[in-house]
Order: structure tokens, then C-alpha cells, then sequence
């Protein structure tokens, strides 16, 4: 059992390094990419590759696929389209380091709304560690000054960030549904092209119309950005949910999404020694404070993918 739990661990840790580097290079290409470029050209080419790899898997799905369709559909658009959207553009307003951090609370609203739908009940120990958690994303959110929650003072960007995280909890709990009948590999690939047909392609296609340059601003280096989309298509997007669902299949699910917490360290240190970011204290306290409440709360079953 040793070499494939070692092979999980490692194919979980590429995982969390490349979802960690998902939104630092997005950071880097704000000014040379497009949001709705990036976006759209990040998922064209990995879900088609995907689909290739997934065939054997969508044939026997099907059934349960075609059942459950028009759920998937309004999935994928939410958990995949909107959810890109959220999370890049979060980096292209914010430091990529705090994208990283805030992006970490995802547990807590998956916690959060499981117990609105009626999953389980709200324990002492679980307020402990919520009120931990929600602790440290303001701290990170106000950058240490608390007076900003009054003054409605706040970064756009951190504020997509923690609707991203909200939304891709949303997301991971119906996938969490669907997962009981659809194979992990076949349930991404539909829930991705649902992103990529109900918004990112209508959106990329209105930019297109309004004017807007099809792949990178005039100025901006055209190699520059083909290969920031080249690495963010292949790496992240495809690569990372192949390694993670690889990662699930040899270790479990459970066990899985204890190395993802990996992700906002690994984000943390591409954004100091690539962006030059400065790590700040309120940036050190804040994910102290959410990893601790995440303790706390008690590791997530999370079997949805994401990136």
C-alpha cells in the first residue's frame, strides 16, 4: 500500500502547487490578457483534451448524465463559468497572495451551507472554529484595519475572491450529489463544457462584439500570453484535475482534501518569489487564523475539483 499512497500524496501535491499557481499567474497576466480572453482560452483547450481522455467514462455515464442534465447544466455554469470569472478576476484586482489565502476558506462555506440545507448541526466547536476562520479572512480582506467593515472600505478583488470561494462550496456540494452516480473524470468534463457553452463562451463572444481585442491587449506581447495560457490551460485546469481526481482514487477523498490546504502556501510562495508580493502580517495572522479554524472544524470530504 506504501507506493500507491506515495503516488497519491505526490500526484495531490502537484495538485495544490498547480491550483496554488492558478491565480499568481493570472496576477502576472492582467495587463497583457483580457479577462474574458483569459477565461474562455483557459478551459477551451483543456476541456476538449478532457473529453478525449473522459470517452470510456461519459459512454457509461450517460444515463445517469442525460437524467440529471439540466442540473449539471446550471452546475457547470455556476461552479465552472462563474466561478472562473470570480477567481481570476479576483487576481487581476488583488495581490495574488491574498486571492491564495481567501480562496483557502472554502471549507467553512461548504460546512456552512450544509448546515443551512439541514446536513448536520452546529456544535461549540464548530462556532470556535467559523468565528476563527471568518477572523482571519477580514483580517486579510481589511488588510488589518478593521475600521474599513464601517467605512465599506474594501478591494474589489477580495471581495470576488470570497464570492468564489462561496461559490465553488455551492458547487462541491452538488458534485458531492452527482458523485454517487457519475464518475468523477465524466462529471468534470460536463460540468466544464456547461461553464465554458453557458458563460464563458456568450461572454467572450459579447467582448468580441463591444470591440474588444480577441487574445491580448494591442501593446502587450502575443508569446507572452500564448504561453500564460498555454501553462494555465494544460497545468492548473487539465493537469491538476487529472492528478487530483488520481489523488482521490488512490487515497480517498477525505484524505485528498487535507492537501489541498497545501495550495494557498504553495500560492503564497510563487506570489513572493515570481510577483515579488510582500508578505505582510496581516496576511501571516489571517491564514493562521483560517487554517486553525479549518483544524478546528475538522477536515472536509470534498469530492468536487476545481482550479
Amino acid at each position: 500500500m506504501k507506493a500507491p499512497n506515495s503516488l497519491g500524496a505526490m500526484a495531490l501535491i502537484t495538485t495544490a502547487a498547480l491550483w496554488g499557481s492558478n491565480h499568481v499567474v493570472a496576477r502576472a497576466a492582467r495587463d497583457a490578457i483580457p479577462l474574458p480572453s483569459l477565461v474562455f482560452w483557459r478551459w477551451l483547450p483543456a476541456v476538449i483534451i478532457l473529453t478525449f481522455v473522459a470517452l470510456p467514462s461519459l459512454r457509461e455515464a450517460w444515463p445517469a448524465i442525460r437524467a440529471r442534465l439540466s442540473g449539471l447544466v446550471v452546475g457547470g455554469a455556476v461552479g465552472v463559468g462563474l466561478f472562473s470569472y470570480l477567481l481570476l478576476g479576483g487576481a487581476y484586482q488583488s495581490l495574488a497572495i491574498e486571492v491564495g489565502f481567501i480562496n483557502a476558506t472554502t471549507p467553512v462555506w461548504v460546512l456552512l451551507l450544509g448546515l443551512w440545507m439541514g446536513d448536520g448541526r452546529l456544535t461549540g466547536g464548530m462556532k470556535w472554529g467559523l468565528a476563527l476562520a471568518f477572523a482571519g479572512t477580514l483580517l486579510i480582506i481589511t488588510k488589518g484595519h478593521l475600521e474599513a467593515l464601517t467605512a465599506l472600505r474594501f478591494n474589489l478583488g477580495n471581495l470576488w475572491s470570497l464570492l468564489a470561494a462561496m461559490v465553488f462550496a455551492w458547487f462541491s456540494i452538488r458534485v458531492r450529489d452527482w458523485a454517487r452516480t457519475i464518475a468523477p473524470l465524466a462529471l468534470t468534463v460536463v460540468t466544464a463544457w456547461s461553464g465554458l457553452l453557458v458563460v464563458m463562451l456568450p461572454v467572450y463572444v459579447v467582448w468580441i462584439v463591444l470591440g474588444g481585442p480577441w487574445l491580448v491587449w494591442h501593446d502587450a506581447d502575443p508569446g507572452f500570453a500564448l504561453a500564460t495560457i498555454a501553462f494555465i490551460a494544460l497545468g492548473p485546469t487539465m493537469l491538476g484535475n487529472l492528478f487530483y481526481l488520481y489523488g482521490v482514487a488512490l487515497m480517498g477523498p477525505a484524505r485528498a482534501a487535507a492537501f489541498l490546504y497545501l495550495s494557498p502556501l504553495f500560492s503564497a510562495a510563487f506570489s513572493i518569489g515570481w510577483l515579488g508580493e510582500q508578505l505582510a502580517w496581516y496576511h501571516i495572522a489571517g491564514f493562521a487564523a483560517i487554517f486553525s479554524g479549518l483544524l478546528i472544524l475538522g477536515y472536509p470530504n470534498q469530492r468536487a475539483s476545481a482550479g
